[in-house]
Parts: structure tokens; sequence; C-alpha cells
């Protein structure tokens, strides 16, 4: 069985992957207990306050909800120019063989350490920081034959 596909990673991929980081952690709690706690906060104390503090305590309500996710969204943009543009993946019996702007590398099965399935796409880790995102709109309708298959060469 051969897939090939073309890795298209968008800035909203990254974003969304380091936001579900974030949310299944134990600082996604403290975000919410944090913006919770600043709007019951805001809600008792703002006829008592002058414009300053309450420009700090809007500033406060709005950091994990609203300033937080498009820092993140800035910083994936930023990661995006670090790498390569188009990436061509094939994956067969024998591997995993990159194409990227010239250059060729064949990563075999017991190379790859893991296979990541989410929502919105697949990651195929080929240690352990460092991985190939496959997303639904490339997959397509191959999704779950094609997490089968890794899965099933990743553990042999």
């Amino acid at each position: 069985m051969e897939y090939r596909f073309i890795s298209d990673v968008k800035p909203k991929d990254l974003w969304f992957i380091s936001m579900l980081r974030i949310y299944r952690s134990f600082i996604g709690i403290i975000n919410v207990v944090f913006t919770v706690a600043m709007i019951m906060m805001t809600l008792h104390f703002w006829s008592t306050t002058g414009g300053f503090i309450r420009t700090l305590m809007i500033i406060g309500c709005l950091l994990f909800p609203v300033i937080q996710p498009l820092a993140i969204y800035g910083r994936s943009v930023k990661q995006l120019e670090n790498l390569p543009g188009r990436v061509e993946l094939m994956f067969d019996d024998n591997g995993v063989h990159v194409d990227s702007e010239g250059k060729h590398e064949d990563i075999m099965w017991n190379k790859i350490s893991n296979a990541i399935k989410q929502t919105n796409m697949i990651i195929v880790m080929s240690d352990t920081s460092h991985g190939y995102m496959l997303t639904n709109r490339i997959l397509g309708d191959e999704k779950e034959e094609f997490f089968e298959f890794l899965c099933k060469k990743i553990r042999k």
C-alpha cells in the first residue's frame, strides 16, 4: 500500500494544536479559573473604581480568552516562516519518504516514534519532538484507513 500527500500546514493548524495542548493541560484550568475570577472581580468592583483600574480589569478579563489566542496565532505565523514551503510525503511498506525543496530523506518505520490522531489532523512523529502534520483537508476520505496503516507499520 502506498499513500502520497503534499503537506500544507497553515497557521490555523499550528494555532489549533497549541490551543489544544494548552486547554488539555493544567495551564488551561488555571486560565479558565483566572478568567472567571477576573470577570467576577470586575463585576463586583466596577462601580467603585476609576477609569485606569477599569481598563486594567477589562484587559485582565480579555487576557486568556482573546489576547493569548491572538498571540499564539502570531507565533504560529512566525513558526511557518522557518518551515519549508512544500513537503511531499510518501508512505509505503519501506517507510516514509520525504521530499522538500530538492532534498530527499527516507525514514524507516522503526525510526517513527508515534502517530497522533487529532480531530482535524494526523501527526506522524519522526522523533519525540519533530513530526509531520497531515490535516483533514489533505487526507480527505483516507484519514481512517491511513491512520490504521500507520499504526500497523509503527507497531511492527
